[in-house]
Order: structure tokens, then C-alpha cells, then sequence
């Protein structure tokens, strides 16, 4: 069976802890850092990873993060979508989060914000998604889980796309240095969806 937990007030400060590490050796390349995925969501059950949403600054390549972020644990995920990039860190054979990068131009309208806040302020659909995810957790098939999730996730995701009044899409994804000086500070936003965004402040010597 597929692993799914009821939702816990400890993924909240786990994305809290791992977006302040990941603000750290990203500095002066992601300006925001969010919360997403289903243990984004309170109430909604969820597989036990933390599932994370960067921006990259303008002129950062998403996908030459990699070295920085390899002291952390994360390794890239050349088998994810091409849209962004995606960064996977394991503990013991076991994902525990996963890292998506987008480029500025898409990080407004990216899938999983949407989807994510479709979640958060519709009920109804927060109850449709969870009691698909419960009868198709009776699978041992990861793949057949997510492909057969996809479909009320793009139903989902466009309603809520419509309601911002942009055109339908498919959900297929969902699943130059700055120049520093001895010191430099830098604001990254850092969100979990629940609350008001948060800003952490990074000084690094130089």
C-alpha cells in the first residue's frame, strides 16, 4: 500500500527548518521559498515528504543549483519534469523532501501553487482529492497511484486557474553570480501557506 499519513502540525515546522537551510546556501539565488504539496495542506492526508517551491532570481539557472544544494542531501531529479527543476533529498533509501525550482517568469502560475491553494480554501475539493488518494492508496504501484490521481488534479487546477481567469492547461508536471562584498545581507521570502509570509535574513561574510 501506498504511505499516506493524516496530517500533522509537524510538517509545518519541518518546511519552516528546511526552507531555513535551503535560504542559506541559496542565497542571492531564490528569492521565496513556499510550502506545497499535500502536507501543505491542514486536514488532507499525505505522504510523509516535505514538498517545497523555490524561485530563482532573474539570470539563475534552476537547474545548475545542484552543487549547492548537494551539502544539504539533495540530489537532482533528471527523471522529473522539464518545466523546473527538481532536487531530491533521502534519508536511508526513503524520500523525505523534494525541492522544486522555478524560473521567475513561471512561479505565478506555476501548477502546484494553484493546485496547492485550490486545496487550502476549497473544501470540497480538499475532500475529493483526500478519498481518492485513500482508495487509490490500496495500490503498491507509486507510478499507478500518481497517474491516476491526475485527472481530478487538473480538473482541480484549472477550476482554480479559471477562477484567476487564465486558460486551461495540463497538469502533466505535477508530478551570472551576484557580486558580493566582505558582507551582504539578503531577504528571502519564506511562506507556509497557513500563515503570513515570513522574511528570513541571511549575513554571510564574504
Amino acid at each position: 500500500m501506498i504511505e499516506l499519513s493524516p496530517h500533522r502540525t509537524a510538517w509545518a515546522t519541518a518546511f519552516r527548518h528546511e526552507a531555513a537551510r535551503l535560504s542559506d546556501v541559496l542565497d542571492g539565488r531564490v528569492d521565496a521559498i513556499e510550502h506545497i504539496g499535500s502536507t501543505a495542506v491542514p486536514g488532507l492526508v499525505a505522504k510523509p515528504i516535505i514538498d517545497l517551491a523555490a524561485r530563482a532570481m532573474a539570470g539563475v539557472d534552476p537547474f545548475a543549483l545542484g552543487p549547492l544544494l548537494a551539502g544539504l542531501g539533495y540530489e537532482p531529479n533528471a527523471a522529473g519534469p522539464k518545466t523546473h527543476a527538481v532536487y531530491v533529498r533521502s534519508e536511508r533509501a526513503r524520500r523525505t523532501h523534494i525541492l522544486h525550482v522555478f524560473g521567475p517568469d513561471a512561479w505565478e502560475h506555476c501548477n502546484q501553487r494553484l493546485f496547492r491553494d485550490k486545496l487550502l480554501h476549497d473544501a470540497s475539493a480538499r475532500r475529493r482529492y483526500q478519498e481518492l488518494k485513500l482508495e487509490l492508496a490500496r495500490t503498491d504501484d507509486g507510478r499507478a497511484y500518481t497517474a491516476a490521481k491526475l485527472p481530478l488534479i487538473e480538473a482541480l487546477l484549472n477550476e482554480e486557474r479559471t477562477a484567476r481567469g487564465l486558460p486551461p492547461t495540463e497538469a502533466w508536471d505535477k508530478y551570472g553570480r551576484p557580486s558580493r562584498g566582505p558582507q551582504a545581507t539578503s531577504s528571502i521570502s519564506t511562506r507556509a501557506p497557513s500563515g503570513s509570509p515570513t522574511t528570513a535574513t541571511v549575513v554571510r561574510a564574504g
